[in-house]
Parts: C-alpha cells; sequence; structure tokens
C-alpha cells in the first residue's frame, strides 16, 4: 500500500493522467488494473480513473509498493560522490506543476536524504547522472561541470549515411522556454549561445542508420538532439527535432541517446574523484 498527498501546485485533472505523470515508468497494465478494481482511494473514497484530482488530496494506492518506489541503479558512490544510471523515461526531478512521486531525485533520496543532482539528463534520455550527498562534493561538481572539468560520452543511433567518420559541430543555440524547445542558429544572434558537438560514427546500425558517439563540448538544453538534426542526421525516436516519418518506420525505439561514460579530467575541481572513469553501456534498444 502507498500513502501519498499531491502536492498542492497540482491543477485539477483525472486521476489517470495524473497518476501517469508522477509514476512515469508503470506500465500500462499496472495501470489499467489498478483502475478496473478501483484500488485507489482519493481522501479515502474508492475512485476510478477518470475522477479528478487536484493539489491536496490524498491517494491510497493498493498495490505492491516495490513498483512505486523502486530503487535506485546506483553505479557507483563512496556516500560522498552519486555515480546513478539513470533509465530513459525516467525524469531526473519534479516538473513545472510540481509532479513527481517517481523521479532520480526521490529514488536517490529515499537511501540518501540529503542527495543533489549535480547535472540533468532529458527524460526521455539514459544513462550515468552525478549526484552529491555532500555540501563541499557538490559545490566541486556544479564547478567542474562549469568549467569543463569533466568529460561526457554519449552513444546514440542517428539517422543517413555520412560523408565524414568524425566532425566537430559548431552554432548557437536559441532557447524558446514557451515553447520547451530550441534552434540551432549559424550566427550569434541576440539570446544565442554558442554550442560545439563533437561526433564520431562508429558503425551502422541497419539500413540508414548508424551507431554515433557523441562529446558536447558545451552542454545547453537538448544540444545533441538538436545540433545532430541541424547537421541532417537525426537520432531515432527523437520526434521533436527528428524526422517522423524515419521514425514511425520504428515504432518500438525509444530516443536512442544514452549517456555512456563520464570522465573526471585531471585537473577538475572534483579533486578526489580526478582520472576516474565511469562507464555504463548502452541498453540494446528495440528497433
Amino acid at each position: 500500500m502507498i500513502e501519498h498527498t499531491i502536492p498542492d501546485s497540482v491543477p485539477a485533472m483525472p486521476l489517470e493522467r495524473y497518476l501517469r505523470r508522477a509514476w512515469p515508468l508503470l506500465s500500462g497494465q499496472v495501470l489499467r488494473t489498478l483502475d478496473k478494481r478501483k484500488d485507489v482511494r482519493v481522501n479515502g473514497v474508492k475512485r476510478d480513473g477518470k475522477a479528478t484530482v487536484r493539489g491536496g488530496d490524498r491517494l491510497t494506492i493498493y498495490a505492491d509498493a516495490a513498483l512505486f518506489e523502486p530503487e535506485p541503479d546506483l553505479l557507483w558512490t563512496d556516500g560522498r560522490l552519486i555515480v546513478a544510471v539513470k533509465p530513459q523515461g525516467l525524469p531526473v526531478d519534479a516538473d513545472q506543476d510540481g509532479i513527481g512521486a517517481d523521479t532520480l531525485l526521490t529514488r536517490l533520496r529515499r537511501a540518501y536524504p540529503n542527495a543533489r543532482l549535480c547535472h540533468r539528463l532529458d527524460a526521455a534520455t539514459g544513462g550515468i547522472v552525478l549526484a552529491a550527498n555532500d555540501d563541499a562534493v557538490y559545490e566541486q561538481a556544479l564547478e567542474a561541470f562549469k568549467s569543463h572539468g569533466v568529460q561526457k560520452r554519449y552513444h546514440a543511433l542517428a539517422l543517413h549515411p555520412f560523408d565524414r567518420a568524425e566532425v566537430t559541430l559548431r552554432a548557437w543555440l536559441r532557447k524558446d522556454a514557451r515553447r520547451a524547445e530550441v534552434r540551432v542558429l549559424h550566427q550569434p544572434l541576440p539570446g544565442a549561445k554558442p554550442i560545439e558537438t563533437r561526433c564520431r560514427v562508429t558503425a551502422p546500425a541497419g539500413p540508414d542508420l548508424f551507431h554515433v558517439r557523441l562529446e558536447p563540448v558545451t552542454g545547453r538544453t537538448h544540444q545533441l538532439r538538436a545540433h545532430m538534426a541541424d547537421y541532417g542526421h537525426p537520432l531515432l525516436g527523437d520526434d521533436k527535432y527528428g524526422d517522423r516519418a524515419a521514425n514511425r518506420l520504428h515504432p518500438r525505439a525509444p530516443l536512442c541517446l544514452w549517456h555512456e561514460r563520464l570522465t573526471v579530467l585531471p585537473d577538475s575541481p572534483l579533486a578526489d574523484y580526478r582520472d576516474r572513469v565511469f562507464e555504463a553501456p548502452a541498453p540494446e534498444w528495440t528497433l
């Protein structure tokens, strides 16, 4: 059984929609079972998925607690620095309405109540995320990401044949917060920030599809997805910046982007972790 109070900031919405947003990795089968059996009580009353809920409502969910409070996947930790592996589809933190019963941060804080995220990944992107359970390590990590004291490498599947095996892409990125997206520009217009991405093709992955390694020299929102799409090689499964027609040929594929390797550089502000390399191989994506 799970007891959960909806955050006060949450607007009115159907119960089913709230459950999907609060626990995004719950399977459809689990949600259908909860609905069919009316295994969710709202303020003590049994309700189905169409019932309206809002901030302040108390939910009692009669289901296996392990489904709603899964353990984090830890790659490495010494109790101060935490190296976690975020599954694809799981947000790192609560969304704009404060919804986030199951996020990477909530998972970490069940074991490490003082855990704080040192950087972020998009919900659709999986792989390595650093968190800190120590104030000094947290400040060092923030400075390390700001000063390029860590190096990140991603594994992705990109569309269309490449004319070069290796390339360094440079442009500018302008963020549209209202639309929650970015735009790649080829001149430094107002509001745009410089971006740099290194791309290396490693192997074919199928017809018109290639394994690539991506290194973001800069770390802007949606940089890799937008930069690769602008280059003419969108990432498979990216419906925001990519090729939707090509994505429909692979309907089971998620966004094929995974943070697979993080290196703490020799002069990094993360002094106690210099020269450490953390690796989490990308999954075998279903295409």
